[in-house]
């Protein structure tokens, strides 16, 4: 009973079935009235402090107080503390959700040991007793208490060249959509036995377990086999996943293997050797007459300068000199064909020449009248050159058209084209087409290996091992799909970004063209950048 004297005829009692706290007052003599805060004591002195109180209820057992008249009213409760635990959908880890007793029973570490149980979160994910510990006594919402071992997937098959400074049939690109400019270099040379590239096998991963135990097998990675269509290599017959050059020659990187490409060495092209048409890689080591063709599969190096020839490369075209085209006679096209490759074309200089590269084309000097047109860029001058005109003619190119000067100063017309184009779209529908082909032939395989399974007696063992067989390979297939499918899309987002560069001048009578967007230069112009912005040609 509370000291108070004015108090004395004021009661507190707990109703055990219904856990309710009960004030009654039953004077026996005048009172006077009481505060809020008064009250709140009284019940505290009566064993009940840490029960919930209702306010508003006290508030009207203050004011009856004052009427000196008696009641019963319920002020507050005893609450129970009240836990929950939470598995999340995996089953991989639970969580603790908790409420503290006020007043009522609290919740233990054994109610919550014993509800885990219940839950099948067994002895393997052991619980974690400390945070129980620490959210019973603080309260807490979804604290951690207990995991299992997520799975880790296997990481499927790659490839690691032993040759790094040989080149890639399809360059990589910066994060511009650029590749550097490429230097005069000599031919890199491997020789038979040489180590080319390893492949590093897929792994199966490690399985993991839910709160449960049962077991959670993890992904096995995909293993992807070398090229079938590599020349000049062979398996190192001790080591599987090492590929090595079975012949001297130059090295080219493939997506999933190496090729090594023989090398013809000549000291020149002329009527005594005759057209060189060559699988592999043609070394000029003087020049090439004109009139004469070299055509290889690999690259074509020459140390000269070429005039009037016509140059054929499945991969890149090296002339140290220049590149010269014949002037049209009368009746002729205005431009002779002179190089067309699948790779990149490097020259001191260019003069009325055709060239078509599949990647780059980079000259060093000036490029006076030529047609060019490049799968990624044309850039005329570097670093060194006291030149970089581009001068006359025609240059195209999907993402970037640099020269130190562009344009002529006799005013002849000198057009520049920059962005994406058609074939671009078109390789990536055939992409799209190839894969919806390979999805359907896979599907078909999939639904016999079904039929295997179910019905092992209904298909001979040689059948189900061919079906395996045909679903990696399309497996296979489709991954180089998509990587290619990426590549594409990522070149036609960069294209967007396509630019003309003049780093020092644009003379009158340059015409830059994005798509249907034009505008030419009416009057030489200082350095600047051509780009689309909002859909609109502007010149920064």
């Amino acid at each position: 009973m509370p000291e108070d004297a004015h108090l004395q005829y004021l009661s507190f009692r707990l109703d055990k079935e219904a856990k309710k706290i009960i004030a009654a007052f039953a004077p026996e003599g005048g009172t006077d009235t009481v505060t809020l805060d008064a009250l709140k004591k009284a019940i505290a002195a009566a064993g009940f402090g840490d029960c919930r109180l209702d306010e508003q209820a006290l508030k009207a057992a203050t004011a009856k107080y004052a009427t000196g008249k008696a009641f019963e009213i319920q002020v507050g409760e005893a609450v129970d503390g009240k836990f929950e635990i939470r598995i999340d959908t995996h089953h991989l880890n639970a969580y603790l959700s908790c409420t503290p007793a006020h007043g009522g029973a609290p919740v233990t570490l054994e109610n919550v040991v014993e509800e885990a149980a219940r839950k099948e979160i067994t002895a393997v994910a052991a619980l974690d007793q400390k945070a129980i510990q620490n959210a019973l006594q603080a309260g807490g919402s979804n604290v951690l208490i207990a995991k299992g071992k997520a799975p880790v997937n296997g990481v499927d098959a790659r490839f690691e060249s032993l040759v790094p400074s040989a080149k890639e049939r399809s360059p990589r690109l910066d994060e511009h959509g650029l590749a550097d400019f490429r230097e005069l270099g000599e031919i890199l040379m491997v020789r038979a036995g040489d180590p080319l590239m390893r492949r590093i096998p897929a792994t199966d991963g490690e399985p993991g377990f839910d709160l449960s135990g049962k077991p959670i097998p993890a992904k096995p990675g995909k293993n992807i086999a070398f090229s079938k269509s590599m020349e000049g290599t062979a398996l190192d017959p001790a080591n599987e996943n090492l590929l090595i050059a079975a012949a001297d020659g130059c090295p080219v990187l493939l997506k999933d293997g190496v090729t090594v490409e023989s090398i013809y060495t000549v000291e020149d092209v002329d009527l005594r050797t005759g057209n060189i048409d060559f699988l592999g890689t043609v070394n000029v080591k003087g020049g090439v007459q004109s009139g004469m063709t070299v055509k290889a599969s690999g690259d074509i190096h020459i140390n000269d300068t070429v005039e009037g020839v016509v140059l054929l490369a499945g991969g890149d075209v090296v002339v140290k000199g220049g590149i010269v085209g014949l002037m049209a006679r009368a009746g002729e096209k205005a431009h002779q064909f002179t190089v067309n490759c699948k790779g990149s074309c490097t020259a001191n200089f260019t003069q009325n020449a055709r060239i078509s590269a599949g990647t780059g084309i980079f000259i060093r000097d000036s490029a006076m009248q030529c047609e060019l047109t490049a799968g990624h860029q044309i850039i005329v001058g570097d670093k060194n050159s006291r030149k970089g005109h581009l001068v006359g003619g025609t240059a195209r190119a999907m993402m970037l058209v640099k020269a130190q000067v562009i344009g002529s100063p006799a005013r002849a017309k000198t057009i520049v084209i920059a962005g994406a184009d058609k074939e671009l779209q078109d390789r990536l529908a055939s992409i799209a087409e190839a894969r919806d082909i390979a999805i359907n032939k896979l599907m078909n395989v999939v639904k016999l290996l079904e039929v295997a399974n179910s019905h092992p007696e209904r298909l001979p063992a040689d059948t189900v091992k061919a079906a395996e067989t045909t679903r990696d390979s399309i497996n296979a297939e489709m991954i180089a799909l998509t990587k290619d499918e990426d590549e594409l899309n990522r070149e036609l987002a960069l294209s967007a970004d396509a630019q003309v560069v003049a780093e020092k001048e644009f003379l009158e009578g340059v015409e830059v063209q994005f798509g249907a967007k034009r505008q030419k230069i009416v009057a030489d112009r200082e350095a600047g950048v051509f780009q689309l912005s909002d859909g609109e040609l502007v010149c920064r």
